[in-house]
């Protein structure tokens, strides 16, 4: 079909397109984001961590609170939290930005983390967390698991 002298021409140009068009079309936040994201989710962590459940709450998107009352949240974290014990250490496992919300998700940008975490009670769980950005342009709580 080809001579190989096209052929390697052809595959440089795909490489060289590729190289070119995939930073514009990976989904990498710039550092404030990240940094801001970060931020949100670890002083969410913190009053989960020291048994502040209510202010936890309080901490979190709009989305979550109209999908969870303080009330619903507050047992389910203590459920959990007792369950699992005191926390002995967490590292952060990775980050993932997306704009891509899915059915039923707000519109927006978000960034989830995982955590593997090691626990009194419970040796390897790992927590996923997922912050938002919203309307008033401040990194929210939207979502949080441990499994």
């Amino acid at each position: 079909m080809f001579s190989s002298k096209y052929r390697v021409h052809v595959f440089l140009a795909v490489i060289a397109l590729v190289i070119i068009i995939y930073p514009s079309l990976s989904h990498k936040p710039d550092q404030q984001r990240i940094d801001a994201s970060t931020l949100a989710a670890t002083h969410f962590l913190d009053l989960v961590d020291s048994g502040q459940y209510e202010q936890s709450w309080e901490a979190c998107a709009a989305y979550l609170k109209n999908e969870v009352s303080q009330q619903d949240w507050v047992t389910r974290l203590s459920a959990v939290r007792s369950v699992s014990g005191k926390l002995l250490d967490r590292k952060q496992k990775d980050y993932v930005y997306t704009k891509d919300a899915g059915q039923g998700i707000p519109n927006g940008e978000y960034m989830v983390y995982h955590f593997d975490s090691q626990f009194q009670n419970k040796d390897h769980l790992t927590e996923t967390i997922t912050v938002m950005l919203e309307q008033d342009d401040t990194w929210r709580v939207a979502g949080y698991f441990i499994e």
